[in-house]
């Protein structure tokens, strides 16, 4: 897979005051945005990622968490309802996952669900937001679905690729699930069984950190990363 690159000047503006170490401690407003089924498709070593990052923010900076997320929440639903929602928070970090609903639909269409994805990214970050993403994985075949597995399997392909083209355009930070982004922005396959194998939770949350931390988030390591 090639390099995918960044917008060199992405930062995360935050406002600051010293605490009682010396230390600067900010104030952090985070949105999670999308469908909750989408976050545990992963499975249970990475549903809690975004949890672990929270908690390791708020031990460090004040955490304002906001979350908008709905049940069965297609792109659509994101882009109408959760997107106002979101941006009147005035997110400084939002954590998104969503699509897992559309691609499961019967008939799916893949250039509405990027219209939807650009859009929120395109919003979000004119606002000044950074966005937290990872490739996403269809998890455990469902009742609710009538869409054959090999075809899940290539729209999966697809919804990831708009993950990544969302990275391009607006300098997301995104995590591919199956290989990651290190700081450079290569693929970085340690840490990883390879293909199929996803990190643990803490795995997640301590690269994660790492890449805030580079845009002037410092946070303290993950549990059981660094």
């Amino acid at each position: 897979m090639a390099e995918i690159s960044r917008r060199p000047e992405l930062a995360v503006g935050l406002p600051r005051r010293p605490s009682t170490t010396g230390a600067d401690r900010c104030y952090v407003r985070l949105a999670v945005m999308g469908d909750p089924a989408t976050w545990r498709a992963n499975g249970p070593r990475s549903a809690d990622w975004l949890h672990l990052l929270a908690g390791a923010v708020g031990a460090a900076h004040d955490l304002s968490w906001w979350d908008v997320r709905s049940t069965r929440a297609t792109t659509y639903d994101v882009r109408r309802v959760q997107l106002r929602t979101a941006v009147a928070h005035r997110p400084h970090l939002v954590a998104l996952a969503t699509g897992l609903v559309d691609v499961r639909e019967r008939e799916w269409d893949a250039d509405e669900t990027r219209s939807h994805l650009l859009h929120c990214g395109h919003v979000l970050t004119q606002r000044g937001a950074v966005l937290l993403t990872t490739g996403l994985d269809a998890g455990r075949p469902s009742p609710l679905t009538s869409v054959h597995p090999a075809r899940l399997r290539s729209r999966m392909q697809q919804l990831n690729g708009l993950y990544e083209e969302l990275h391009e355009r607006f300098g997301t930070i995104h995590l591919d699930s199956a290989g990651h982004l290190d700081s450079t922005g290569h693929l970085d396959s340690t840490g990883t069984g390879g293909p199929g194998t996803y990190p643990s939770a803490a795995v997640l949350a301590g690269r994660f950190a790492r890449e805030l931390a580079r845009r002037g988030l410092e946070i303290p390591a993950a549990p059981g990363e660094l």
